[in-house]
């Protein structure tokens, strides 16, 4: 495609693709990740062509053109926690993304949007209260569902973690029917966002 038939877009236009706000944009075009021009009056242009292969880079592509499975994000700073959770996850056919790093999760979640998120609430650099409320703040994962999964057994302790914005509460250790249980109850079913 000649760069005379490509659609530019403005900042505006290129947000809403990539589910970002437009200072985003602006600030990845001022980071030199967005290849743009200026038009005249000094507002940035981006190219369809250069918006694609930035999007491709950082994975910013709609889901439906790739994996038709159902994403499941699971957040935990024990690797073997992890690979147990992958384990059972995929056997069960769903697509795994692993995170140990909290701090990793709200990017994480934002470029690949999950259909569920499995989250640990006892992580040493960071809780997973805070992680739980900031993804509840955040646009792109209000609406996704989390599941606790966590040593907390409390009853003070599993009232916190409802209420910093958890749809489902798991015990560790668990046996593998009440994860696939809960996993099958929790993902189809989106959250309703007030």
């Amino acid at each position: 495609m000649s760069t005379q038939e490509q659609k530019a877009f403005t900042t505006f236009e290129a947000a809403k693709i990539c589910h970002v706000t437009h200072h985003s944009i602006k600030n990845w075009i001022k980071q030199g990740l967005i290849k743009a021009s200026r038009t005249p009056g000094g507002h940035y242009r981006i190219l369809e062509g250069d918006l694609d292969s930035f999007r491709e880079q950082y994975d910013m592509f709609p889901r439906d053109k790739g994996s038709k499975k159902q994403r499941i994000m699971v957040v935990d700073d024990d690797p073997d926690a992890l690979a147990l959770m992958e384990n059972i996850l995929t056997d069960d056919g769903f697509e795994l993304i692993k995170v140990s790093n909290a701090t990793e999760v709200g990017l994480k979640a934002a470029q690949l949007s999950p259909d569920l998120i499995l989250l640990d609430f006892l992580m040493p650099e960071i809780n997973g209260f805070d992680v739980c409320k900031a993804l509840r703040e955040s646009e792109l994962t209000r609406s996704t569902p989390i599941m606790a999964v966590t040593c907390l057994s409390k009853e003070a302790e599993i009232e916190r973690i409802f209420q910093s914005g958890a749809d489902e509460y798991l015990a560790k250790p668990f046996k593998v029917e009440q994860l696939l249980e809960k996993v099958q109850e929790l993902i189809g079913r989106g959250r309703v966002v007030e």
